[in-house]
């Protein structure tokens, strides 16, 4: 299974500041004290062994995976990294069309719908993209979003062909080479998780969680989701401190990450859904306190990696 991350801020897109780029290259120019920098094989070497949090950043795009399994795509949410990956499905045959994806939805607040009026395959005739989702009404909510007053081209403009399927929760369904298993989270208005399955591999899409109880009985349905799981993708918006101050927010933490993936014997975890006020900073300090947690809980059990879900990120499993 082929994973690639379009999009992981939450809330709402967000670019890098300006002071925060200045930022990176004094601290990048910082590390070259006393290097030949004009020598071309010395600057190379310089930049190769640079960490990411330098030279990178988590990126500002909101809720989008694309997962591969043969030669199938499957899109998880519809925020504002689709946009990019609709011009690269682009430069890949969709522009001549007769091309297919699915599509699940979590929910449709904004941060995880409007990348969709600018999917750029979808407004190529015979292409085909199906949505799948637990929403009876899913074609009215995305309809809505396009509707003059908000947007300048509705829905019946794009000229691929759109089809809708509803989904039971806790339910699995065959959706060619991948199985699929909706839950509902917590989180304003409804909200669903989804496992999925190809092949050897599977991977827990969790944005959008709130956990207010923290003890076996009110988390096993919880555990029996993420179990096992070779990437689970959480929600660690906030810090722990941060959860506790925004009750019913709807989110939650990186330590609340490594708790679940340590009892779930998860292989990778994956923070993700990061606040728009987030600095790149902020959130690798929140992934270095998962891994010591982890570390702390499971001395005498396999590890499990922990990774900052950021825009660009490609995994297999």
């Amino acid at each position: 299974m082929y994973v690639k991350f379009w999009g992981t801020r939450g809330s709402i897109a967000t670019s890098l500041p300006a002071e925060a780029i200045k930022q990176k290259i004094f601290q990048a120019l910082e590390g070259a004290a006393g290097l030949n920098l004009a020598d071309e094989a010395v600057l190379k070497r310089y930049m190769e062994r640079l960490p990411f949090t330098i030279w990178g950043t988590a990126g500002g795009n909101t809720p989008c995976l694309e997962i591969r399994s043969g030669n199938q795509l499957l899109i998880l949410d519809a925020g504002s990294g689709l946009r990019l990956l609709g011009l690269e499905l682009m430069q890949n045959g969709f522009a001549e069309g007769n091309q297919r994806a699915d599509l699940l939805i979590t929910h449709t607040h904004w941060d995880h719908i409007h990348g969709f009026p600018f999917f750029r395959p979808a407004f190529i005739p015979h292409n085909h993209f199906t949505f799948h989702s637990p929403f009876p009404d899913l074609a009215e909510r995305l309809a809505e979003q396009q509707q003059p007053n908000f947007f300048p081209v509705p829905l019946n403009y794009m000229s691929a062909t759109l089809q809708f399927n509803t989904l039971a929760e806790n339910q699995w369904y065959q959706l060619g080479n991948f199985k699929i298993y909706p839950m509902r989270l917590v989180h304003p208005g409804e909200t669903y998780g989804y496992r999925i399955e190809a092949a050897s591999s599977s991977l827990v899409w969790a944005t959008d969680s709130e956990y207010k109880q923290v003890d076996w009985a009110s988390t096993e349905n919880y555990l029996n989701f993420f179990q096992n799981a070779d990437l689970l993708v959480f929600d660690a918006q906030y810090s722990l401190s941060e959860v506790l101050d925004k009750p019913d927010w709807g989110h939650s933490s990186a330590i609340m990450g490594a708790e679940f993936a340590s009892r779930a014997g998860v292989k990778k975890l994956a923070l993700a859904h990061h606040d728009p006020t987030s600095s790149d900073e902020k959130i690798w300090s929140d992934r270095e306190q998962a891994e010591a947690y982890l570390q702390r809980r499971q001395k005498n059990q396999p590890a499990c990696e922990v990774l900052v879900a950021y825009d660009g990120l490609t995994l297999e499993l």
